[in-house]
Protein backbone atom coordinates (compact mmCIF):
# COMPACT_ATOMS: atom_id res chain seq x y z
CA UNK A 1 0.00 0.00 0.00
CA UNK A 2 1.25 3.51 -0.89
CA UNK A 3 1.57 5.77 2.37
CA UNK A 4 1.38 9.62 2.45
CA UNK A 5 4.49 10.85 3.15
CA UNK A 6 2.54 14.47 5.15
CA UNK A 7 1.40 14.63 8.57
CA UNK A 8 -0.61 17.52 7.31
CA UNK A 9 -1.81 14.85 4.27
CA UNK A 10 -2.83 12.05 6.84
CA UNK A 11 -4.17 14.43 9.03
CA UNK A 12 -6.71 16.03 6.45
CA UNK A 13 -7.15 12.17 4.97
CA UNK A 14 -8.83 11.81 8.56
CA UNK A 15 -10.50 14.32 8.74
CA UNK A 16 -12.23 13.81 5.12
CA UNK A 17 -13.36 10.12 6.11
CA UNK A 18 -14.65 11.83 9.89
CA UNK A 19 -16.89 13.92 7.86
CA UNK A 20 -18.37 11.60 5.28
CA UNK A 21 -19.26 9.33 8.20
CA UNK A 22 -20.88 12.22 9.79
CA UNK A 23 -22.31 13.06 6.75
CA UNK A 24 -23.83 9.82 5.62
CA UNK A 25 -26.61 9.99 8.09
CA UNK A 26 -27.23 13.61 8.06
CA UNK A 27 -26.54 15.55 4.74
CA UNK A 28 -26.53 14.25 1.13
CA UNK A 29 -24.62 17.29 -0.12
CA UNK A 30 -21.53 16.81 2.61
CA UNK A 31 -21.36 13.41 1.54
CA UNK A 32 -20.52 14.40 -1.55
CA UNK A 33 -18.35 17.31 -0.53
CA UNK A 34 -15.97 14.94 1.40
CA UNK A 35 -15.98 12.34 -1.22
CA UNK A 36 -14.23 14.87 -3.70
CA UNK A 37 -12.41 16.15 -0.67
CA UNK A 38 -11.03 11.90 -0.50
CA UNK A 39 -10.26 11.88 -3.74
CA UNK A 40 -8.60 15.04 -4.20
CA UNK A 41 -5.97 13.70 -1.05
CA UNK A 42 -5.64 10.59 -2.64
CA UNK A 43 -4.54 11.73 -6.43
CA UNK A 44 -2.53 13.90 -4.62
CA UNK A 45 -1.05 11.77 -1.94
CA UNK A 46 2.59 12.89 -0.82
CA UNK A 47 2.29 16.38 -1.54
CA UNK A 48 5.30 17.86 0.26
CA UNK A 49 4.61 21.75 1.45
CA UNK A 50 8.33 22.64 1.59
CA UNK A 51 9.06 21.43 -1.21
CA UNK A 52 6.27 23.71 -3.21
CA UNK A 53 7.55 26.87 -0.87
CA UNK A 54 10.81 26.20 -2.37
CA UNK A 55 9.75 26.55 -6.37
CA UNK A 56 8.47 30.02 -4.62
CA UNK A 57 11.38 30.69 -2.98
CA UNK A 58 14.23 30.34 -5.78
CA UNK A 59 12.79 31.21 -8.86
CA UNK A 60 10.12 33.68 -7.93
CA UNK A 61 6.09 33.67 -8.14
CA UNK A 62 6.38 33.34 -12.02
CA UNK A 63 8.76 30.66 -12.43
CA UNK A 64 7.90 29.25 -9.30
CA UNK A 65 4.03 29.12 -10.30
CA UNK A 66 5.26 27.04 -13.61
CA UNK A 67 7.06 24.79 -11.41
CA UNK A 68 4.13 24.02 -9.04
CA UNK A 69 2.06 23.40 -11.62
CA UNK A 70 4.52 20.85 -13.52
CA UNK A 71 4.90 19.55 -9.56
CA UNK A 72 1.11 19.38 -9.27
CA UNK A 73 0.44 17.49 -12.40
CA UNK A 74 3.47 14.86 -12.45
CA UNK A 75 2.90 14.00 -9.06
CA UNK A 76 -0.85 13.14 -9.82
CA UNK A 77 0.26 11.24 -12.75
CA UNK A 78 2.34 9.27 -10.30
CA UNK A 79 0.19 8.37 -8.49
CA UNK A 80 -2.77 7.55 -10.79
CA UNK A 81 0.04 4.91 -12.27
CA UNK A 82 1.34 3.84 -8.79
CA UNK A 83 -2.14 3.14 -7.48
CA UNK A 84 -4.09 1.71 -10.02
CA UNK A 85 -1.45 -0.84 -10.49
CA UNK A 86 -1.77 -1.36 -7.13
CA UNK A 87 -5.23 -1.51 -8.19
CA UNK A 88 -5.14 -3.81 -10.07
CA UNK A 89 -3.27 -6.29 -8.35
CA UNK A 90 -5.79 -6.60 -5.66
CA UNK A 91 -8.62 -8.93 -6.80
CA UNK A 92 -10.81 -8.43 -4.21
CA UNK A 93 -10.73 -5.09 -5.24
CA UNK A 94 -11.11 -5.46 -8.76
CA UNK A 95 -14.07 -7.75 -8.68
CA UNK A 96 -16.01 -5.39 -5.70
CA UNK A 97 -15.75 -2.70 -8.52
CA UNK A 98 -17.19 -4.88 -11.39
CA UNK A 99 -20.56 -3.47 -9.63
CA UNK A 100 -19.79 -0.13 -11.31
CA UNK A 101 -18.23 -1.40 -14.79
CA UNK A 102 -21.81 -3.68 -15.04
CA UNK A 103 -23.65 -0.15 -14.62
CA UNK A 104 -21.53 1.34 -17.29
CA UNK A 105 -21.53 -1.25 -19.81
CA UNK A 106 -25.21 -2.04 -19.26
CA UNK A 107 -25.68 1.69 -20.64
CA UNK A 108 -24.92 0.56 -23.90
CA UNK A 109 -29.06 -1.27 -23.70
CA UNK A 110 -30.14 1.82 -22.16
CA UNK A 111 -33.00 4.18 -24.01
CA UNK A 112 -33.18 6.45 -21.07
CA UNK A 113 -29.63 8.37 -21.70
CA UNK A 114 -30.60 10.58 -18.87
CA UNK A 115 -31.94 7.67 -16.39
CA UNK A 116 -29.03 6.50 -17.29
CA UNK A 117 -26.65 8.83 -16.62
CA UNK A 118 -28.28 9.99 -13.50
CA UNK A 119 -27.49 6.42 -12.46
CA UNK A 120 -24.01 6.45 -13.27
CA UNK A 121 -23.53 9.59 -11.16
CA UNK A 122 -24.95 8.28 -8.12
CA UNK A 123 -23.09 4.98 -8.00
CA UNK A 124 -19.67 6.67 -8.48
CA UNK A 125 -19.01 5.52 -4.80
CA UNK A 126 -18.79 1.63 -6.03
CA UNK A 127 -15.81 2.28 -7.82
CA UNK A 128 -14.35 5.16 -5.72
CA UNK A 129 -14.21 3.82 -2.44
CA UNK A 130 -12.58 0.44 -3.43
CA UNK A 131 -9.86 2.22 -5.74
CA UNK A 132 -9.16 4.05 -2.85
CA UNK A 133 -8.84 2.12 -0.25
CA UNK A 134 -7.48 -1.23 -1.64
CA UNK A 135 -4.42 1.73 -2.73
CA UNK A 136 -3.91 3.81 0.67
CA UNK A 137 -2.32 2.44 4.27
CA UNK A 138 -4.94 0.79 6.53
CA UNK A 139 -6.39 2.72 9.21
CA UNK A 140 -4.96 1.21 12.54
CA UNK A 141 -7.58 0.60 15.15
CA UNK A 142 -7.35 3.54 17.35
CA UNK A 143 -8.13 6.11 14.32
CA UNK A 144 -11.02 3.70 13.65
CA UNK A 145 -12.64 3.80 17.37
CA UNK A 146 -12.80 7.37 16.40
CA UNK A 147 -14.07 7.56 13.78
CA UNK A 148 -16.25 5.19 14.60
CA UNK A 149 -17.70 7.44 17.66
CA UNK A 150 -18.37 10.15 15.57
CA UNK A 151 -20.39 8.03 13.04
CA UNK A 152 -22.34 7.05 16.32
CA UNK A 153 -22.73 10.51 16.97
CA UNK A 154 -23.98 11.28 13.94
CA UNK A 155 -26.56 9.24 14.04
CA UNK A 156 -27.68 9.98 17.42
CA UNK A 157 -27.92 13.90 16.70
CA UNK A 158 -29.90 12.47 13.92
CA UNK A 159 -32.09 10.67 15.65
CA UNK A 160 -32.71 13.87 18.48
CA UNK A 161 -33.26 16.23 14.86
CA UNK A 162 -36.39 13.21 14.03
CA UNK A 163 -37.73 13.61 17.99
CA UNK A 164 -38.11 17.66 17.81
CA UNK A 165 -39.71 17.44 14.52
CA UNK A 166 -41.53 14.74 15.93
CA UNK A 167 -42.66 16.85 18.62
CA UNK A 168 -43.43 20.33 17.19
CA UNK A 169 -44.66 19.42 13.83
CA UNK A 170 -47.51 18.06 12.45
CA UNK A 171 -47.04 15.28 10.13
CA UNK A 172 -49.00 12.70 8.03
CA UNK A 173 -46.39 9.66 7.37
CA UNK A 174 -43.92 9.00 10.44
CA UNK A 175 -41.39 8.62 7.66
CA UNK A 176 -41.68 12.62 7.43
CA UNK A 177 -39.31 12.76 10.83
CA UNK A 178 -36.49 11.67 9.18
CA UNK A 179 -35.49 15.24 7.19
CA UNK A 180 -31.90 14.27 6.42
CA UNK A 181 -32.42 10.73 4.29
CA UNK A 182 -34.61 8.31 3.71
CA UNK A 183 -36.59 6.87 6.97
CA UNK A 184 -35.52 3.40 5.57
CA UNK A 185 -31.49 4.22 5.38
CA UNK A 186 -31.80 6.08 8.20
CA UNK A 187 -32.73 2.69 10.13
CA UNK A 188 -29.79 0.79 8.52
CA UNK A 189 -27.90 3.20 9.80
CA UNK A 190 -29.05 3.19 13.55
CA UNK A 191 -29.00 -0.62 12.98
CA UNK A 192 -25.17 -0.56 11.94
CA UNK A 193 -24.57 2.03 14.45
CA UNK A 194 -26.34 0.11 17.48
CA UNK A 195 -24.04 -3.42 16.82
CA UNK A 196 -20.98 -0.64 16.82
CA UNK A 197 -22.04 0.44 20.21
CA UNK A 198 -22.63 -3.35 21.12
CA UNK A 199 -19.12 -4.13 20.30
CA UNK A 200 -17.58 -0.54 22.06
CA UNK A 201 -19.70 -1.93 24.86
CA UNK A 202 -18.84 -5.35 25.11
CA UNK A 203 -15.01 -5.92 23.51
CA UNK A 204 -13.53 -2.24 24.02
CA UNK A 205 -11.88 -2.23 27.30
CA UNK A 206 -10.66 1.50 26.35
CA UNK A 207 -13.77 2.83 27.55
CA UNK A 208 -14.43 3.63 31.07
CA UNK A 209 -17.56 2.05 32.92
CA UNK A 210 -19.59 5.53 32.80
CA UNK A 211 -18.58 5.80 29.04
CA UNK A 212 -19.49 2.29 28.41
CA UNK A 213 -23.39 3.09 31.02
CA UNK A 214 -23.73 5.55 28.09
CA UNK A 215 -23.10 3.44 25.43
CA UNK A 216 -25.62 0.86 27.01
CA UNK A 217 -28.79 4.07 27.29
CA UNK A 218 -27.61 5.22 23.20
CA UNK A 219 -28.20 1.40 22.52
CA UNK A 220 -31.57 1.74 24.02
CA UNK A 221 -32.66 5.13 22.66
CA UNK A 222 -31.73 3.85 19.54
CA UNK A 223 -33.92 0.32 19.74
CA UNK A 224 -36.73 2.71 20.81
CA UNK A 225 -36.28 5.00 18.32
CA UNK A 226 -36.42 2.22 15.15
CA UNK A 227 -40.08 1.21 17.22
CA UNK A 228 -40.91 5.02 16.90
CA UNK A 229 -40.33 5.13 13.36
CA UNK A 230 -42.03 2.35 12.82
CA UNK A 231 -38.94 0.86 10.86
CA UNK A 232 -40.01 -2.71 10.55
CA UNK A 233 -37.17 -3.87 8.46
CA UNK A 234 -34.34 -2.57 10.72
CA UNK A 235 -36.06 -3.92 13.43
CA UNK A 236 -36.18 -7.31 12.01
CA UNK A 237 -32.03 -6.98 11.21
CA UNK A 238 -31.33 -6.11 14.63
CA UNK A 239 -33.47 -9.08 15.77
CA UNK A 240 -32.29 -11.88 13.78
CA UNK A 241 -28.64 -10.34 14.13
CA UNK A 242 -29.10 -10.51 17.92
CA UNK A 243 -30.38 -14.36 17.45
CA UNK A 244 -27.24 -15.10 15.42
CA UNK A 245 -24.92 -13.61 17.83
CA UNK A 246 -26.83 -15.30 20.50
CA UNK A 247 -26.71 -18.73 18.80
CA UNK A 248 -23.06 -18.07 18.26
CA UNK A 249 -22.11 -17.47 21.91
CA UNK A 250 -24.15 -20.47 22.75
CA UNK A 251 -22.30 -22.77 20.41
CA UNK A 252 -19.05 -21.44 21.82
CA UNK A 253 -19.98 -21.90 24.80
CA UNK A 254 -18.59 -24.81 27.36
CA UNK A 255 -20.84 -23.89 30.28
CA UNK A 256 -23.82 -26.24 29.82
CA UNK A 257 -25.87 -23.30 32.34
CA UNK A 258 -24.95 -20.72 30.53
CA UNK A 259 -26.21 -22.76 27.01
CA UNK A 260 -29.40 -23.55 28.81
CA UNK A 261 -29.72 -20.02 29.61
CA UNK A 262 -28.77 -18.72 26.00
CA UNK A 263 -31.29 -21.26 24.47
CA UNK A 264 -33.94 -19.94 26.81
CA UNK A 265 -33.49 -16.37 25.76
CA UNK A 266 -33.40 -17.31 21.93
CA UNK A 267 -36.71 -19.42 22.40
CA UNK A 268 -38.19 -16.59 24.32
CA UNK A 269 -37.45 -13.68 22.08
CA UNK A 270 -39.40 -14.43 19.07
CA UNK A 271 -42.04 -16.30 21.40
CA UNK A 272 -42.68 -13.21 22.95
CA UNK A 273 -42.35 -11.18 19.79
CA UNK A 274 -45.13 -13.38 18.53
CA UNK A 275 -47.76 -13.10 21.22
CA UNK A 276 -47.13 -9.82 21.00
CA UNK A 277 -48.56 -9.37 17.30
CA UNK A 278 -50.92 -11.94 17.19
CA UNK A 279 -52.36 -10.28 20.45
CA UNK A 280 -52.57 -6.25 18.76
CA UNK A 281 -53.76 -8.13 15.57
CA UNK A 282 -56.69 -9.86 17.60
CA UNK A 283 -57.43 -6.31 19.47
CA UNK A 284 -57.14 -4.44 16.30
CA UNK A 285 -59.71 -7.08 14.40
CA UNK A 286 -61.75 -7.56 17.33
CA UNK A 287 -64.65 -5.49 18.66
CA UNK A 288 -66.92 -5.67 21.62
CA UNK A 289 -69.33 -7.60 21.36
CA UNK A 290 -72.75 -5.75 20.82
CA UNK A 291 -76.60 -6.11 20.03
CA UNK A 292 -77.78 -4.04 17.41
CA UNK A 293 -81.11 -3.62 18.15
CA UNK A 294 -80.06 -2.58 21.67
CA UNK A 295 -77.84 0.92 20.13
CA UNK A 296 -79.46 4.25 19.91
CA UNK A 297 -81.39 4.63 16.96
CA UNK A 298 -81.72 8.33 16.39
CA UNK A 299 -78.65 11.27 17.37
CA UNK A 300 -79.58 13.92 20.01
CA UNK A 301 -81.50 15.97 16.82
CA UNK A 302 -83.70 13.18 16.50
CA UNK A 303 -82.33 11.83 13.11
CA UNK A 304 -81.67 8.33 12.11
CA UNK A 305 -78.64 6.37 13.09
CA UNK A 306 -77.11 3.76 10.65
CA UNK A 307 -75.79 0.81 11.82
CA UNK A 308 -73.41 -1.30 9.59
CA UNK A 309 -71.30 -3.88 11.17
CA UNK A 310 -69.97 -6.32 8.16
CA UNK A 311 -69.62 -3.77 4.88
CA UNK A 312 -67.39 -1.45 7.13
CA UNK A 313 -65.43 -3.70 9.25
CA UNK A 314 -63.55 -3.08 12.15
CA UNK A 315 -60.52 -0.77 12.98
CA UNK A 316 -58.32 -0.86 15.91
CA UNK A 317 -60.89 -2.95 17.75
CA UNK A 318 -64.22 -1.01 17.07
CA UNK A 319 -66.86 -1.02 14.45
CA UNK A 320 -66.49 1.61 11.95
CA UNK A 321 -70.07 1.07 10.44
CA UNK A 322 -72.29 2.02 13.65
CA UNK A 323 -73.89 5.12 14.86
CA UNK A 324 -73.13 6.95 11.47
CA UNK A 325 -75.80 9.87 10.74
CA UNK A 326 -74.57 10.99 6.87
CA UNK A 327 -77.14 13.91 6.57
CA UNK A 328 -75.85 14.88 10.15
CA UNK A 329 -72.05 14.20 9.06
CA UNK A 330 -72.54 16.00 5.86
CA UNK A 331 -73.91 19.41 7.44
CA UNK A 332 -71.48 19.77 10.67
CA UNK A 333 -68.49 18.97 8.14
CA UNK A 334 -69.30 21.52 5.30
CA UNK A 335 -69.82 24.28 8.20
CA UNK A 336 -66.69 23.15 9.67
CA UNK A 337 -64.08 22.51 6.70
CA UNK A 338 -63.25 24.78 3.20
CA UNK A 339 -63.10 20.88 1.63
CA UNK A 340 -66.63 19.52 0.85
CA UNK A 341 -68.14 16.30 2.56
CA UNK A 342 -68.00 14.41 -0.90
CA UNK A 343 -64.88 15.69 -2.49
CA UNK A 344 -61.13 13.80 -2.07
CA UNK A 345 -58.97 15.05 0.68
CA UNK A 346 -54.93 15.50 -0.21
CA UNK A 347 -54.61 11.59 -0.86
CA UNK A 348 -57.02 11.43 -3.58
CA UNK A 349 -59.36 9.71 -1.48
CA UNK A 350 -62.72 10.59 -0.25
CA UNK A 351 -63.34 12.54 2.38
CA UNK A 352 -66.44 11.31 3.76
CA UNK A 353 -64.87 7.70 4.06
CA UNK A 354 -61.51 9.03 5.84
CA UNK A 355 -63.82 11.07 8.59
CA UNK A 356 -65.91 7.87 9.25
CA UNK A 357 -62.45 5.94 9.77
CA UNK A 358 -61.17 9.12 12.08
CA UNK A 359 -64.46 9.67 13.78
CA UNK A 360 -63.90 5.85 14.97
CA UNK A 361 -60.28 6.18 16.15
CA UNK A 362 -61.16 9.01 18.17
CA UNK A 363 -64.19 7.03 19.37
CA UNK A 364 -67.17 9.75 18.63
CA UNK A 365 -70.56 8.86 16.97
CA UNK A 366 -70.45 10.24 13.57
CA UNK A 367 -73.38 12.79 13.40
CA UNK A 368 -73.41 16.52 14.02
CA UNK A 369 -72.39 16.76 17.76
CA UNK A 370 -69.44 14.17 17.01
CA UNK A 371 -68.15 16.40 13.94
CA UNK A 372 -68.13 19.44 16.69
CA UNK A 373 -66.27 17.98 18.96
CA UNK A 374 -63.32 17.46 16.72
CA UNK A 375 -60.47 19.62 16.96
CA UNK A 376 -59.00 22.14 14.36
CA UNK A 377 -56.68 19.80 14.76
CA UNK A 378 -58.45 16.82 13.82
CA UNK A 379 -60.03 18.61 10.85
CA UNK A 380 -56.66 19.61 9.38
CA UNK A 381 -55.57 16.09 9.52
CA UNK A 382 -58.85 14.87 7.96
CA UNK A 383 -58.29 17.58 4.97
CA UNK A 384 -54.85 16.01 4.42
CA UNK A 385 -55.84 12.63 4.28
CA UNK A 386 -55.11 10.77 7.62
CA UNK A 387 -57.78 8.57 8.21
CA UNK A 388 -57.05 7.48 11.84
CA UNK A 389 -55.60 9.62 14.51
CA UNK A 390 -53.32 6.95 16.02
CA UNK A 391 -51.11 7.26 12.86
CA UNK A 392 -50.08 10.68 14.14
CA UNK A 393 -50.67 10.61 17.92
CA UNK A 394 -49.34 7.17 18.47
CA UNK A 395 -46.47 5.95 16.13
CA UNK A 396 -44.68 2.80 16.85
CA UNK A 397 -45.47 -1.30 15.53
CA UNK A 398 -49.18 -1.17 17.28
CA UNK A 399 -49.59 1.43 14.15
CA UNK A 400 -47.68 -0.40 12.09
CA UNK A 401 -49.73 -3.07 12.32
CA UNK A 402 -53.03 -1.72 12.13
CA UNK A 403 -51.91 0.44 8.92
CA UNK A 404 -51.00 -3.29 7.29
CA UNK A 405 -54.36 -4.81 8.32
CA UNK A 406 -56.42 -1.70 7.18
CA UNK A 407 -53.78 -1.83 3.66
CA UNK A 408 -55.15 -5.62 3.45
CA UNK A 409 -58.60 -5.15 3.61
CA UNK A 410 -58.58 -2.42 1.21
CA UNK A 411 -56.60 -4.28 -0.95
CA UNK A 412 -58.61 -7.35 -0.45
CA UNK A 413 -61.65 -5.66 -1.49
CA UNK A 414 -60.64 -3.40 -4.59
CA UNK A 415 -57.33 -4.84 -5.28
CA UNK A 416 -56.01 -1.39 -4.77
CA UNK A 417 -52.40 -1.75 -3.09
CA UNK A 418 -51.92 2.08 -2.44
CA UNK A 419 -52.79 2.46 1.06
CA UNK A 420 -50.13 -0.22 2.54
CA UNK A 421 -46.08 -0.26 2.24
CA UNK A 422 -46.88 -3.94 2.38
CA UNK A 423 -49.76 -4.25 -0.37
CA UNK A 424 -47.07 -2.01 -2.81
CA UNK A 425 -44.75 -4.84 -1.98
CA UNK A 426 -46.44 -7.33 -2.96
CA UNK A 427 -47.03 -5.43 -6.34
CA UNK A 428 -43.87 -4.40 -6.95
CA UNK A 429 -42.89 -8.42 -6.73
CA UNK A 430 -45.46 -9.15 -8.95
CA UNK A 431 -44.01 -6.81 -12.05
CA UNK A 432 -40.38 -7.38 -11.21
CA UNK A 433 -41.36 -11.74 -11.70
CA UNK A 434 -43.08 -10.68 -14.82
CA UNK A 435 -39.93 -8.09 -16.66
CA UNK A 436 -37.36 -10.78 -15.33
CA UNK A 437 -39.38 -13.69 -16.79
CA UNK A 438 -39.62 -11.12 -20.28
CA UNK A 439 -35.94 -9.93 -19.93
CA UNK A 440 -33.90 -13.09 -18.01
CA UNK A 441 -30.97 -13.00 -20.24
CA UNK A 442 -29.47 -9.70 -20.57
CA UNK A 443 -32.17 -7.32 -18.57
CA UNK A 444 -32.97 -4.31 -19.61
CA UNK A 445 -30.32 -1.86 -19.04
CA UNK A 446 -28.58 0.28 -16.87
CA UNK A 447 -31.27 3.48 -17.45
CA UNK A 448 -34.73 1.38 -18.15
CA UNK A 449 -35.44 -0.45 -14.84
CA UNK A 450 -37.87 2.47 -13.89
CA UNK A 451 -39.53 2.66 -17.56
CA UNK A 452 -39.95 -0.99 -17.69
CA UNK A 453 -41.67 -1.76 -14.49
CA UNK A 454 -43.56 1.26 -15.18
CA UNK A 455 -44.90 -0.48 -18.55
CA UNK A 456 -45.64 -3.62 -16.57
CA UNK A 457 -47.69 -1.79 -14.00
CA UNK A 458 -49.37 -0.67 -17.00
CA UNK A 459 -49.70 -3.90 -18.65
CA UNK A 460 -50.69 -5.58 -15.04
CA UNK A 461 -53.63 -2.47 -15.07
CA UNK A 462 -52.19 -2.21 -11.52
CA UNK A 463 -54.64 0.02 -9.34
CA UNK A 464 -51.22 1.56 -7.53
CA UNK A 465 -51.27 4.86 -7.53
CA UNK A 466 -48.66 6.77 -9.60
CA UNK A 467 -46.76 8.26 -6.67
CA UNK A 468 -46.08 4.47 -5.39
CA UNK A 469 -45.19 3.23 -8.68
CA UNK A 470 -41.71 2.68 -7.42
CA UNK A 471 -39.12 0.58 -8.70
CA UNK A 472 -38.79 -3.06 -7.41
CA UNK A 473 -38.15 -2.19 -3.89
CA UNK A 474 -35.71 -5.70 -3.97
CA UNK A 475 -31.61 -4.65 -4.81
CA UNK A 476 -31.74 -8.55 -6.15
CA UNK A 477 -34.40 -8.53 -8.76
CA UNK A 478 -33.75 -4.23 -9.63
CA UNK A 479 -29.71 -6.02 -10.84
CA UNK A 480 -31.85 -9.19 -12.42
CA UNK A 481 -34.16 -6.49 -14.31
CA UNK A 482 -31.35 -4.44 -15.09
CA UNK A 483 -29.12 -6.99 -16.03
CA UNK A 484 -30.24 -10.32 -16.34
CA UNK A 485 -28.95 -13.59 -15.30
CA UNK A 486 -25.53 -12.82 -15.89
CA UNK A 487 -25.32 -9.50 -14.24
CA UNK A 488 -26.94 -11.10 -11.31
CA UNK A 489 -24.45 -13.76 -11.26
CA UNK A 490 -21.82 -10.85 -11.40
CA UNK A 491 -23.53 -8.86 -8.53
CA UNK A 492 -23.69 -12.32 -5.72
CA UNK A 493 -20.13 -12.69 -7.15
CA UNK A 494 -19.43 -9.06 -6.15
CA UNK A 495 -20.68 -9.30 -2.98
CA UNK A 496 -19.46 -12.51 -1.99
CA UNK A 497 -15.76 -13.21 -3.50
CA UNK A 498 -13.72 -10.05 -2.10
CA UNK A 499 -14.90 -10.87 1.82
CA UNK A 500 -13.72 -14.34 1.28
CA UNK A 501 -11.03 -13.61 -0.36
CA UNK A 502 -9.62 -11.18 2.04
CA UNK A 503 -11.15 -13.32 5.00
CA UNK A 504 -13.36 -10.35 6.00
CA UNK A 505 -16.19 -12.58 7.79
CA UNK A 506 -13.10 -12.66 10.59
CA UNK A 507 -14.02 -9.26 11.68
CA UNK A 508 -16.83 -8.39 13.50
CA UNK A 509 -17.68 -4.63 12.15
CA UNK A 510 -17.48 -6.14 8.44
CA UNK A 511 -19.70 -9.15 8.49
CA UNK A 512 -22.03 -7.24 10.71
CA UNK A 513 -22.21 -4.45 8.48
CA UNK A 514 -22.14 -6.80 5.70
CA UNK A 515 -25.24 -8.83 7.00
CA UNK A 516 -27.23 -5.43 7.45
CA UNK A 517 -26.37 -4.61 3.94
CA UNK A 518 -27.52 -8.00 2.40
CA UNK A 519 -30.39 -8.28 4.71
CA UNK A 520 -31.89 -4.52 3.80
CA UNK A 521 -31.76 -5.67 0.16
CA UNK A 522 -34.09 -8.36 0.12
CA UNK A 523 -36.81 -5.56 1.26
CA UNK A 524 -35.55 -2.25 -0.64
CA UNK A 525 -33.57 -0.50 -3.61
CA UNK A 526 -30.43 -0.21 -0.54
CA UNK A 527 -28.15 0.96 -3.80
CA UNK A 528 -30.55 3.17 -6.16
CA UNK A 529 -30.36 6.19 -3.74
CA UNK A 530 -27.26 8.34 -2.99
CA UNK A 531 -27.62 7.65 0.62
CA UNK A 532 -27.53 3.71 -0.25
CA UNK A 533 -25.32 3.43 -2.63
CA UNK A 534 -23.16 6.08 -0.53
CA UNK A 535 -23.55 3.80 3.44
CA UNK A 536 -22.75 0.62 1.34
CA UNK A 537 -19.69 1.53 -0.76
CA UNK A 538 -17.64 3.42 2.00
CA UNK A 539 -18.20 0.50 4.51
CA UNK A 540 -17.72 -1.96 2.42
CA UNK A 541 -14.87 -0.72 0.94
CA UNK A 542 -13.48 0.52 4.24
CA UNK A 543 -14.05 -2.06 6.41
CA UNK A 544 -12.39 -4.37 4.10
CA UNK A 545 -9.36 -2.76 2.87
CA UNK A 546 -8.98 0.60 4.68
CA UNK A 547 -8.48 -0.35 8.34
CA UNK A 548 -6.69 -3.10 10.57
CA UNK A 549 -8.69 -6.40 11.44
CA UNK A 550 -10.33 -7.02 14.37
CA UNK A 551 -11.25 -10.62 14.82
CA UNK A 552 -13.67 -9.50 17.52
CA UNK A 553 -15.63 -12.63 17.86
CA UNK A 554 -14.56 -14.28 21.00
CA UNK A 555 -15.95 -10.95 22.58
CA UNK A 556 -19.58 -12.05 23.37
CA UNK A 557 -20.41 -12.34 27.26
Amino acid sequence: MLKPNSNIHSAAYFFALVLLVISIPLSKFMMSVSEFMILFLWVWSGFSFSLAKRFFKLGGFIKGSVHFVKYFLNLAYTNLIDKFKLFFQNKAAVVFALIYLMHVLGSAMSSDMDYTLKELRVKLPLLLFPVVFSTTQRMKYRQFRILMLFYVMAVFAGTLVSLYLLISKDFMDIREISPFISSIRFGLNISFAFFVLLYFILADHKFSLWVKVFFVALSLWLLVFIVLIESVTSFTIILFMSLGLLIWNMIRSRRLMYKVLILLLIALIPATLVYKISDTVKKATTAPSIVVSQLDKVTANGNKYMHDTISRKIEDGRYVGIYICEPELKKAWNERSKKKFNELDQDGNSIKEGLIRYMTSRDLRKDYEGVYKLSEWDIKMIENGCANVNYIKNPGFKTRILKIIKGYEVYKLTGNPSGSSVMQRLEYLKASLAVIKENWAFGVGTGDLEKALYKQYDKMKSQLKNEFRYHAHNQYFAIFIAFGVIGFAIFITALLYPAFKTNSFTDYFFSVFFMIMTISMLSDDTLETQAGVTLFAFFYSFLMFGKNRANAWKFIF
